[in-house]
């Protein structure tokens, strides 16, 4: 148990504290309001104002000129960041201007955002929609590593789930967020407990239906590896962190806070993004 608590604290550290209040009432959603997509704003800026609201001092940045970001691109998008691929340190000049996006609280932190399907509006689709994301969670993460789940605690005090596992992929998490414990027992997922932002007909992919639009506030490192190619989540990653840039992972792809033109959306292949900075690697 000792050797647990210690995870605990350990993951505790990369967690912020939720700025704003969250109803009280779980299954009562924060916000009336449908999704609605907004063309001028490009896909990440979608995901994140429009499931949340706000963008906190999140922008798009202007697309280079004669620049080549869209889907039809994506070699030359990653030469792009890195700043290789416009002559005159155009490249370097655009990766400058997209590192200074940085957005204030609860924005500065890793945030999913999960929109599950569901056929009405009752308290039990809710809840099976908020069950769904847990198993997804230790689906995904047993399924794609050698662990084997221990148990999920609650903090009341914190209000963070925390996921346990045990195996050897611990220990290769555990030395990334620099912990020299050589343990093979840690937190492999967390999040603060969920919250139901709204009910919504549409998703910023297009789908149509009933959505159940779940967010997930200050999620730990382990858990950047359950959403990064399911296409029921969204994943914002602050500047700092993984990149020197913030973006949106969404089934498979990292999409950038570039506004939209007829070249179409700004992403990168995980691949793609590898190339931009090998700490990826540890989380990806």
């Amino acid at each position: 148990m000792k050797k647990l608590n210690k995870k605990l604290l350990t993951i505790s550290m990369v967690a912020s504290l939720l700025v704003g209040c969250a109803s009280t009432d779980p299954y009562k959603a924060q916000s009336d309001d449908d999704f609605t997509y907004n063309p001028d704003m490009s896909f990440a800026m979608n995901v994140v104002d429009g499931s949340l609201g706000f963008h906190n001092g999140l922008r798009d940045a202007d697309k280079p000129e004669n620049s080549n970001l869209g889907s039809n691109g994506l070699d030359y998008a990653a030469d792009a960041i890195i700043g290789s691929a416009f002559g005159g340190g155009v490249g370097g000049a655009f990766l400058s201007m997209l590192g200074e996006n940085q957005a204030n609280a609860p924005l500065n932190r890793t945030y999913g955002i999960a929109y599950i399907p569901i056929n009405d509006k009752s308290k039990e689709e809710i809840n099976r929609a908020f069950e769904k994301v847990d198993l997804d969670t230790k689906h995904t993460i047993l399924n794609n590593f050698q662990l084997s789940f221990l148990k999920e605690v609650v903090d009341q005090k914190r209000n963070y789930k925390y996921f346990y596992f045990k195996g050897e992929p611990c220990l290769t998490y555990l030395k990334a967020i620099g912990d020299k414990s050589n343990d093979d027992e840690c937190v492999f997922g967390g999040y603060a407990e969920k919250q139901l932002l709204s009910i919504s007909t549409s998703t910023p992919d297009g789908k149509k239906g009933l959505f159940a639009v779940i967010g997930l506030p200050r999620m730990s490192t382990g858990q950047f590896f359950n959403f990064y190619s399911s296409p029921e989540y969204y994943v914002f990653y602050p500047r700092g962190f993984v990149s020197s840039f913030p973006f949106v992972i969404h089934n498979g792809k990292a999409y950038l806070f570039i506004k939209p033109n007829n070249q179409g959306e700004s992403f990168l292949s995980i691949n793609d993004l590898r190339k931009v900075n090998p700490k990826v690697d540890n989380y990806f």
